[in-house]
């Protein structure tokens, strides 16, 4: 049964794709490579950032400000070529969304339409311009901005401060903002055909003013009340439901201390589906999925952000490209009763890797696929959650301790790992590799007792041949990009066997005693590869 939901974000088809497929044969298209093998339940289609996406009549659009009789030098178009793709599109009378929505159900998957709840590209960058019109910044997401946005710096959640975009985001506390975002929903359900409308949260995460996030709390239960009522209106109209859905961060705390009330959403009957998710570039292998359950009960469908880059910690600032990593996350996260895959930003194969994009689909969602390909089961963190409160990372580990009894987690000199291996396969190799910092002198693995699950693990070389990994690894490479390194924050590996029958399905506890030097442990994983 397909069970892969796919995010087709608001510029992979009209940046990546050339102008011929601004068409409806085009636009149909991109559904139909989507919908080869069966492998997809749902795709939800990107309507917004701070601007909309389509001929709204109630938001300011991308690519309305666009002129051709103008030539290059428009400010509009340093939002992207893709701005000229939308601009086509309107010319043609194309009606895109609708479209794609139509083409779903023409293949048998569900159609969705989702919508950012408060984009914020490009407003670091164009706050920064209106400072210093001569400093260098980012030139992706110039002009992203909205005019609303622009002439209403009252409506942002914390002006005084520009860090990052997110200080710039809206504040919901406002109803000025709840309001603006209200009538693009009303839009959305009054115009267009839909199965469902996912509510994105985590575009991008922050959603009030610092410290107002409890109150916040009551105010977006009552905003995504008053959603799942024009959705229920939406239903009457169309002659089927309309179901609700939201993106939200994995840990049900994180959700709390930022303003979503998720598990009141759920009790009260206002929403149908939950992604539980990243921001974007760190693969969760931990997802808390049991937890959900119990606190949103049986009926409301959970799915799992699963990703192919990976942060072992926040402070490692480039994320690290492995589909390893996504297919271990999947695994992971079907193992624990996820009730199907959630791809973000995969819609870029379609066009740049399509061999690779089927590859993904005919594995990810299939446990029994997922035991036929080489897994990467790694350290990682949650990413998502409210400013000032605890991260839950794990990573790095300094190897000389700290003060005696401060740290559960260490238990003194030990140091203790728990990673989610989800189902594993009926026959397979599998070791444990452990990363150090570059600091760290030259260590003896020989010397170092590794246990797994309490029973010591030989170490072995990294090419011993019992792991095939580096075989397979250059194989992966070549066909599907695949880098069979480690992160470059990783100056020395070490590698330890894992006998047959030691590995236990989930959760595996990895623990050792590092000898007392200067330096840090950095990375470590659970490597697994079928041997069928």
């Amino acid at each position: 049964m397909p069970n892969i939901w796919i995010n087709e974000d608001n510029h992979h088809f009209y940046g990546c794709h050339p102008p011929e497929d601004m068409t409806p044969e085009g636009v149909d298209r991109l559904v139909d490579t989507y919908a080869e093998g069966n492998h997809v339940a749902g795709i939800l289609f990107c309507v917004n950032v701070q601007r909309a996406l389509f001929d709204s009549e109630v938001w300011e659009t991308f690519y309305g400000d666009y002129d051709p009789e103008k030539g290059e030098d428009q400010p509009c178009l340093k939002r992207g070529h893709g701005i000229k793709n939308l601009w086509l599109l309107s010319q043609r009378g194309v009606n895109h969304h609708a479209r794609w929505l139509a083409r779903c159900r023409h293949h048998g998957i569900e159609a969705w339409l989702t919508m950012r709840m408060n984009d914020a590209h490009g407003l670091k960058e164009h706050e920064v311009l209106q400072q210093n019109p001569e400093a260098e910044v980012e030139p992706s997401c110039l002009e992203w901005a909205s005019t609303f946005w622009r002439e209403r710096p009252d409506l942002r959640r914390a002006p005084y401060r520009w860090e990052r975009s997110l200080e710039g985001a809206f504040d919901y506390g406002k109803e000025e903002v709840r309001e603006h975002h209200l009538r693009l929903v009303r839009e959305l359900f009054e115009r267009y055909d839909m199965d469902g409308l996912e509510l994105d949260w985590l575009r991008w995460a922050v959603h009030f003013a610092p410290g107002g996030e409890q109150r916040g709390r009551g105010i977006l239960t009552d905003f995504v009340r008053e959603v799942r009522r024009l959705a229920e209106e939406s239903s009457r109209r169309v002659g089927h439901p309309v179901k609700l859905a939201v993106r939200v961060p994995a840990n049900p705390q994180s959700c709390l201390e930022l303003g979503y009330d998720v598990i009141a959403w759920a009790r009260e009957g206002l929403i149908d589906m939950i992604t539980i998710s990243s921001f974007l570039g760190c693969a969760n292998f931990d997802l808390p999925l049991d937890i959900w359950r119990a606190l949103i009960g049986p009926d409301i469908k959970l799915l799992a952000h699963c990703e192919s880059t990976a942060r072992p910690h926040p402070s490692y600032k480039r994320t690290y490209v492995a589909y390893e990593f996504l297919f271990a996350s999947a695994a992971s996260a079907l193992h624990r009763g996820a009730d199907g895959v959630y791809l973000f930003n995969e819609c870029y194969r379609e066009s740049d890797f399509p061999e690779l994009l089927h590859y993904v689909l005919e594995h990810a969602g299939d446990p029994e696929s997922l035991n036929r390909t080489v897994r990467r089961h790694a350290v990682t963190y949650p990413q998502i959650y409210a400013p000032g409160s605890g991260i839950g990372t794990v990573l790095p580990i300094s190897l000389i301790p700290n003060a005696e009894g401060g740290d559960f987690g260490r238990f003194e000199e030990n140091i203790t790992l728990r990673i989610a291996a989800g189902t594993l396969p009926a026959d397979y190799a599998a070791c444990v590799r452990l990363g150090f910092s570059k600091e760290t002198p030259e260590l003896d693995g020989q010397a170092l007792t590794v246990r797994m699950n309490t029973l010591p693990i030989e170490f072995v070389s990294p090419d011993d041949p019992r792991i095939r990994y580096q075989d397979i690894a250059a194989e992966l490479k070549a066909e599907f990009g695949f880098p069979p390194d480690f992160p470059p924050v990783v100056s020395q590996q070490l590698c330890y066997w894992i006998p047959d029958n030691v590995l236990q399905d989930d959760v595996n506890v990895v623990e050792f005693a590092p000898p007392q030097v200067t330096g840090e442990l950095v990375w470590a994983e659970i490597l697994i590869i079928p041997m069928n």
